[in-house]
């Protein structure tokens, strides 16, 4: 599917970019050339839920990203823990503990079980022996895991494959369709539409969905993907008042988050075509990875990346330069390489992602 940048929003077809955020098209140009210069990874999970049946893989990667949002979030302690003898953050220690769990048992991956979760269980499935309950928001993710549970047991659902036999494997074309199914559920009601860009994506990865209309499959936008397009400039704050808020961690409006992270979203789909990948989701994974590993909010690798630095090994032959460094890979066409100030995403309470 080719794409054309949005003149209505962004820019006028001869002036320059208006409007509170902006895509900066000729930054993105830019990052488009050095992705047609590399070999990017393919899109893919680090454990391929080898043993479960394709309805426990709908059922468990529909939990998961239901809960995903704020892992890493500003102020508190990261999620963490232990997974099979090593070190895990983030979304790596939420699926690896969650797959433990469901292998374990399995009645976890039911809508009954959903629909009666309490906050407590919810903790004891995340808890950590070593680091204790890092998982923050007990009660509303638990809250969105019950709504799950109802709003299956009310279609009379038991896995999300019967989701997908309703929609007949259609994303967003024709009646029902997937996009729209999914936004029954109060997790998946965000318009941007991360959680269900992010879970059509895992299911197509494991092998487990394919879509009739494809080219509608758009990438999930979270919040490290904000801070690392804010950071190359790719996307940029025109609005001071919103600019100054952000720099200096102040909460914004629901309107300014979706405004800034459809932005995202519009950049990520002009990259996805004018680099020539045509896929939005193997992008998602690439800024995902790089922003969370090397784009950190404190301490970020722009010439130098730590031995602690997380990068998967996949994407570090990016990071490796010719002078025998490694570092950022995007440090080249970064706006904000070497600078003293750098945004970091924007602070809003949401369970949009």
């Amino acid at each position: 599917m080719s794409y054309a940048p949005r003149q209505s929003r962004n820019r006028s077809a001869s002036g320059p970019a208006t409007g509170p955020v902006t895509v900066n098209w000729e930054i993105c140009r830019k990052l488009a050339e050095w992705i047609k210069r590399r070999d990017i990874p393919l899109d893919h999970e680090e454990s391929s839920l080898k043993g479960l049946t394709a309805e426990q893989i709908g059922n468990f990667f529909l939990l998961l990203v239901a809960i995903s949002h704020q892992t890493s979030p500003q102020g508190k302690p990261p999620l963490e823990g232990v997974i099979d003898g090593r070190h895990s953050r983030g979304w790596d220690y939420l699926f690896g503990k969650f797959e433990e769990v469901a292998r374990a048992n399995p009645t976890v991956l039911t809508p009954d079980y959903w629909a009666h979760l309490t906050p407590q269980a919810l903790d004891t499935i995340f808890m950590d022996e070593r680091f204790g309950s890092r998982l923050t928001d007990l009660t509303a993710r638990a809250t969105l895991i019950n709504d799950l549970g109802r709003v299956m047991t009310k279609h009379s659902w038991k896995t999300a494959g019967e989701i997908y036999a309703a929609a007949g494997g259609r994303i967003a074309t024709g009646q029902p369709n997937l996009v729209g199914l999914l936004s029954q559920f109060h997790a998946f009601r965000d318009p941007v539409r991360k959680k269900t860009y992010f879970y059509l994506g895992l299911m197509r990865n494991a092998g487990v969905w394919n879509y009739q209309d494809s080219d509608r499959l758009g990438a999930p936008v979270d919040y490290h993907e904000v801070r690392g397009h804010l950071r190359i400039g790719t996307v940029q704050i025109q609005d001071a008042s919103l600019y100054s808020r952000i720099l200096h961690r102040v909460e914004v409006t629901p309107e300014e988050d979706i405004s800034i992270r459809q932005a995202v979203h519009e950049a990520l789909m002009f990259l996805s075509t004018q680099s020539g990948l045509e896929n939005p989701s193997q992008l998602h994974y690439l800024f995902w990875n790089v922003f969370r590993s090397c784009c950190t909010r404190e301490n970020p690798h722009c010439y130098s990346c730590p031995p602690s630095c997380s990068l998967p090994a996949r994407y570090v032959p990016l990071a490796l330069f010719p002078d025998g460094s490694r570092h950022c890979p995007f440090s080249g066409v970064c706006s904000s390489a070497g600078r003293e100030t750098k945004l970091v995403e924007h602070n809003l309470s949401t369970d949009f992602y």
